[in-house]
């Protein structure tokens, strides 16, 4: 006999599946339907995000690690602004 909690986790996995085949199923259907230039244009916006948005996040991070270790090694603060 299976316990009851594995017996919910499979109608949760079933659920989850069955959601996911109609947002595609939805996403085909739209994609079908647009013109060319239209989904040319949505092409290029996602390749854009798909490539800037990591490096950007990429740069971000390896910035701050750099300013860290830089602050750890000289152990100076910066200046405070006199007004």
């Amino acid at each position: 006999m299976k316990p009851s909690r594995f017996d919910s986790f499979i109608a949760d996995m079933q659920d989850v599946a069955r959601k996911t085949h109609r947002a595609l199923r939805t996403g085909a259907r739209s994609l079908a339907a647009m013109p060319w230039p239209a989904l040319l244009v949505c092409a290029i916006v996602l390749a854009c995000l798909l490539t800037i948005v990591p490096l950007a996040l990429t740069l971000f991070v390896g910035f701050l690690l750099l300013k860290l270790v830089a602050a750890a090694v000289f152990g100076r603060r910066p200046a405070q602004i006199v007004e």
